[in-house]
């Protein structure tokens, strides 16, 4: 059953869509605890669903995740991958990291069709300009 809060809040004839859009809004705008927040987004999409048997539009509901996820997204650690055992990458790290990275130079020898090499060879053992370990 919906929280009382939001009854009749999304009923068919009304401008639903707009009413959860700035029930969403408000609800981001609060600054409540984890556990509170997710408690305040669930309650929030099942009045809507038990009100209009729809789906919230996919914009809010990528909003409200990302407000449940505010700690992990805002984590600017840049060790986050090795500290934490799920990372969450916010866009910008993920663009940072696909910068980053570079395909291992020996790695085209490995396709269909080819022989694979019996040895690499000392160019082919690290990454450009690393050390082997």
């Amino acid at each position: 059953m919906a929280v009382k809060m939001y009854e009749g809040k999304f009923a068919p004839g009304t401008n639903y869509k707009e009413a959860f859009k700035k029930a969403a809004e408000r609800l981001i705008n609060q600054d409540l605890p984890l556990p509170w927040r997710i408690k305040a987004i669930d309650d929030l999409c099942e009045a809507y669903v038990e009100q209009t048997g729809e789906i919230p539009d996919s914009q809010q509901l990528t909003l409200l995740a990302n407000h449940i996820l505010a700690e992990e997204l805002a984590d600017r650690c840049p060790d986050k991958v090795t500290n934490t055992e799920y990372p969450i990458l916010s866009e910008g790290q993920v663009k940072l990291r696909k910068r980053r990275e570079l395909p291992r130079p020996d790695f085209n020898y490995y396709s269909y069709g080819k022989t694979f090499p019996k040895r690499a060879t000392q160019k082919h053992r690290g990454w450009a300009g690393c050390k082997d370990i």
